[in-house]
C-alpha cells in the first residue's frame, strides 16, 4: 500500500483525492502534444493521433452549435469504429454525459434506454432505428482543421456523473449504472502501472462499446499514447479474424471475457499470438484448463483474472495468475481505495473460508442507479465495518469466502443473476418477455454447460397448458419474437418444453430440478455415440458421410435450424461460433475417423460444401 502523498508520475494522490488527470493527457496527446504515430487502426487504415483530435474537435463544435455542455446527455449509437471512439473523447473532454447504446438492440429497448436516461441529443450514423438530429458522418464531413478554445474542456475528475451503462436488473428492466472519472481514474491509474503499459503497447478493442471493460481500451490506450486496433462489424465475430489481427498488428495487451480468449486460442495459430505480453480476462468464470493452455503457448505472458460488476466500475477486483493457481483461478484482492466485504444474511462479516455474498465500498462504487432521469440508491446499503465506521456500500449478487491470505474465491452467484458470455443476464428480464407471448404459460430461464464445448448457455424451460388447446410453438417463433425486445446475448440458444413447472414443499418453482431436468435433456444426446460410417453396408459412402456431418451438426445448432437444413443451407444461418465448429471437427473425428481442418471448415459455405470437403479428406486419408 502507498503512503499517503506519495509521487505517481509527476502526481500527487491520496485515497481522498483526485488521482490523476488521464482526461488532460489525452486531451494533450490529442491537441497538444500529438505523438507521430497511429491512435486507431480499422478496416486496414491507420489513423494518426492528430487525425483523432481533429475528428474529436468537430464533434465538440457541432455539441458546442447544439447548446450542449457539462451536464447535458448524449446517446452515442453507432456499430463499433474510429467515429465511436472519436464521440466518446469529444464527451469526455466536455463533460457531456455519454450514453452507448448497442445499434443491434430491437428498436423497443433503444426507446427504453434513452427515455429514462433523458437523453438530450442521440449522436448515431444515420442507418439505425433512431431519428437523430446528430449524425456523425454529416459532422465529420466538415473541412478543415478546427481550432477549439480552452473553454471547451470542462469535464471534472470527481463523483460527478460522467457516463452511463445499462446492465440486467433483478426485476426484469434493464438498470442504469451512474458513472463516474474518479473511480475510472482509480483505475486507470493502477492497471496502467502495474501493468507497465506504455505508449509501444497496441490494445484490441475486442469487447463490445457498450460493456464497461471498453471504457478501460479506450481511455488505457489514447492516455498513453498506444495503438487500439478496432476490429470491422464483421471481424468482431470471427475468432480467425482475432487472430490475424493480432499478428498484423503486434497486439500486447488483450482484455476480454474468458469466452473470447478460449475461442482465440482455440482457432489461432501460436505463431499469430506471439506479440501477447499480457492476458487479462474478467466478467465470467476463467477456467483452470485454459490457463494451463495459455502458461503452455505463451509462458511468458503475465495473466490477469479481473472482477468486479458495472456498478463498481471497470474491474475493482484482481489477481495476477501465478503457478499456484492449479485448481481455482481466484476472484483476487481489491484494487487500492477499494474494500471487499463478505457477508452473512445478518450483515456481519464472515469467517475466512466461509461462503457469504460480496459488499464493495470505496473509490470505485458508482453513484447509484438512474430511474427515469433520477439517482436512486437501491442495492447501495450502509454497512458497519470491523472498526466499528458505517460506510456505503454495493451488495452484489456475488458469492464467495476469503481464503487463509485474505485473497477472494468466487463461488457463484445468488439465484436470479446469469453469466454468459461475459454478460450479466437478469433470469427475469428474459422471463418477463418470453411470458408475454400469448402461447407461453409458464417460463423459467436458466443456464447450462454444453458438455462438450465447456461453455455455459442461456436456456428457456416453458410450458404451453392443455395440448388440445394450444397450438405447439417452434423454436424459430420464439426466438424471432425475443429478438423483438431483447439484444442477441439475451436470447436463449436452446428451449425445452415440459407439461408443468416443478415446485417446492413452499410451493415455490424449484430451478434446482428445472436446471437438473434441462440439463439432463438437452445435453445427454450430445455424449451418445452414432455408428462409424463403414459400420452400415446398406447405405453408398456418399449418404454415409452426409449423414455423418448432419449429426455433427445436430450437435451444436438449435433443433428447429437443423429440422430445416438441407445440402444447400447456409452454415452462416447456423449463427456457429468458432467454439462450435471445433466441436464439429472432434465429432467428425471421433465418428468418422478423419480430422478436419479447422480453417477448411470455417471457409465452407454450406452443409454441402463441409459434405465435400469430408469426401475428400477421406479419399486422401
Amino acid at each position: 500500500m502507498r503512503e499517503a502523498g506519495q509521487e505517481i508520475a509527476g502526481c500527487k494522490y491520496n485515497k481522498d483525492d483526485l488521482i490523476k488527470d488521464f482526461l488532460y493527457q489525452i486531451r494533450s496527446n490529442l491537441f497538444i502534444d500529438c505523438p507521430n504515430k497511429n491512435a486507431l487502426v480499422f478496416d486496414k487504415k491507420n489513423i494518426s493521433y492528430q487525425c483523432v483530435g481533429n475528428n474529436v474537435a468537430k464533434i465538440i463544435a457541432a455539441f458546442r452549435q447544439e447548446g450542449l455542455g457539462p451536464g447535458s446527455v448524449v446517446a452515442i449509437c453507432l456499430r463499433k469504429g474510429p467515429e465511436y471512439v472519436y464521440s466518446v473523447l469529444a464527451c469526455a473532454l466536455t463533460g457531456v454525459i455519454w450514453l452507448p447504446i448497442d445499434s443491434d438492440s430491437p428498436p423497443i429497448r433503444q426507446s427504453y434506454l434513452l427515455s429514462n436516461s433523458h437523453v438530450d441529443k442521440t449522436l448515431s450514423d444515420g442507418f439505425g432505428s433512431l431519428e437523430s438530429p446528430l449524425n456523425i458522418y454529416n459532422i465529420l464531413e466538415e473541412c478543415g482543421d478546427l481550432e477549439i478554445g480552452e473553454d471547451c474542456f470542462k469535464y471534472t475528475l470527481d463523483s460527478s456523473p460522467a457516463y452511463y451503462l445499462y446492465t440486467s436488473g433483478s426485476t426484469g428492466t434493464p438498470k442504469c449504472v451512474v458513472l463516474n472519472n474518479k473511480a475510472t481514474a482509480n483505475v486507470l491509474l493502477q492497471t496502467i502501472e502495474r501493468w507497465n503499459i506504455s505508449a509501444g503497447d497496441s490494445f484490441m478493442a475486442i469487447t463490445p462499446f457498450h460493456h464497461d471493460m471498453s471504457v478501460f481500451d479506450i481511455f488505457a490506450a489514447m492516455s498513453v499514447g498506444a495503438t487500439l486496433v478496432i476490429p470491422t462489424y464483421e471481424q468482431q465475430k470471427n475468432a480467425l479474424d482475432w487472430a490475424k489481427l493480432v499478428a498484423d498488428n503486434a497486439i500486447t495487451v488483450w482484455v476480454s471475457v474468458p469466452a473470447i480468449v478460449d475461442m482465440l486460442f482455440m482457432v489461432g495459430k501460436t505463431e499469430q499470438l506471439t506479440s501477447l505480453r499480457l492476458i487479462a480476462q474478467g466478467g465470467d468464470y476463467i477456467k483452470p484448463s485454459l490457463i494451463a493452455r495459455l502458461k503452455r503457448l505463451l509462458p511468458d505472458a503475465d495473466l490477469f483474472s479481473l472482477g468486479g460488476p458495472t456498478e463498481t466500475t471497470i474491474w475493482s477486483i484482481w489477481h495476477e495468475i501465478s503457478d499456484r493457481d492449479q485448481d481455482v483461478i481466484p476472484y483476487g484482492q481489491p484494487l487500492e481505495n477499494n474494500q471487499y466485504y463478505i457477508l452473512n444474511e445478518q450483515h456481519q462479516a464472515c469467517a475466512v473460508g466461509e461462503v457469504g455474498r460480496m459488499y464493495m465500498s470505496g473509490t470505485n462504487l458508482s453513484n447509484g442507479y438512474l430511474l427515469d432521469g433520477k439517482i436512486i440508491q437501491k442495492d447501495f446499503i450502509q454497512i458497519q465495518t470491523a472498526a466499528n465506521e458505517v460506510e456505503k456500500a454495493f451488495q452484489m449478487s456475488d458469492l464467495g469466502y476469503f481464503r487463509e491470505d485474505q485473497v477472494i474465491i468466487f463461488t457463484g452467484r445468488e439465484e436470479g443473476y446469469l453469466k454468459v458470455k461475459g454478460v450479466r443476464i437478469s433470469a427475469a428480464e428474459v422471463e418477463n418477455v418470453l411470458s408475454q407471448h400469448p402461447l407461453v404459460h409458464d417460463v423459467v430461464v436458466v443456464c447450462c454447460t454444453h458438455l462438450e464445448a465447456d461453455v455455459t448457455e442461456l436456456v428457456a424451460i416453458y410450458t404451453q397448458g392443455a395440448k388440445e388447446q394450444v397450438k405447439p410453438l417452434s423454436i424459430t417463433e420464439l426466438r424471432c419474437y425475443l429478438q423483438r425486445y431483447l439484444p442477441s446475448s439475451h436470447i436463449p440458444s436452446r428451449y425445452l418444453l415440459i407439461e408443468a413447472l416443478p415446485l417446492t414443499v413452499n410451493g415455490k418453482v424449484d430451478r434446482k430440478v428445472l436446471l437438473n431436468m434441462a440439463q439432463k435433456q438437452l445435453y445427454s444426446r450430445l455424449v451418445t455415440c452414432s455408428p462409424k460410417l463403414s459400420e452400415d453396408a446398406g447405405e453408398t459412402e456418399g449418404r454415409h458421410i452426409q449423414r455423418l456431418v448432419f449429426e455433427a451438426f445436430e450437435h451444436v445448432a438449435v433443433d428447429d435450424e437443423m429440422q430445416m437444413a438441407t445440402v444447400s443451407t447456409q452454415l452462416s444461418s447456423l449463427h456457429l461460433r468458432p467454439k462450435k465448429l471445433m466441436i464439429v471437427v472432434k465429432y467428425l473425428a471421433k465418428h468418422g475417423g478423419v480430422e478436419l481442418d479447422f480453417y477448411a471448415l470455417a471457409r465452407c459455405r454450406t452443409m454441402g460444401d463441409v459434405i465435400s470437403l469430408m469426401q475428400q479428406s477421406l479419399s486422401a486419408a
